[in-house]
């Protein structure tokens, strides 16, 4: 089925909007609170800015798509992410395997609609099909 309005936003700008921040903020915090870490630590191996990591701790970016991290997949995702960051040796290519997969998890579970509906409010989210498509 076709949606009535078909969405100007697509659903990889979706996710780098607000599903990757939330990950990202939620791996930095489990980073700090969990592996002692500092923020400029976190921030190193998150590849982002210590001043990124201050965002996410404070709910300045990532806080938009919340509810879609909250999912027991995505948590665990989280968690395998965190542990692979904290290991010895960081495998780079694991580590964006694993992001890309908890993404696609968010997309293909419909958990950005929310989020979605809030940059298009015109959106039918029961009628829309955009994010089945694989």
């Amino acid at each position: 089925m076709v949606s009535a309005v078909t969405p100007k936003i697509l659903p990889e700008e979706l996710a780098v909007k607000s599903a990757l921040p939330a990950l990202r903020a939620s791996i930095a915090k489990e980073l700090m609170s969990k592996h002692g870490m500092t923020q400029t630590k976190a921030a190193e191996l998150l590849g982002v800015t210590q001043t990124a990591v201050s965002y996410y701790l404070r709910d300045k970016r990532g806080s938009g798509a919340q509810d879609s991290i909250q999912v027991e997949e995505v948590r665990r995702s989280i968690s395998e992410i965190t542990g692979m960051l904290v290991g010895k040796e960081v495998d780079r290519r694991a580590v964006a395997t694993k992001f890309t997969e908890a993404l696609l998890y968010i997309r293909r579970h419909r958990l950005l609609c929310n989020v979605h509906k809030q940059y298009e409010p015109q959106l039918d989210l029961d009628a829309c099909d955009v994010c089945d498509t694989t």
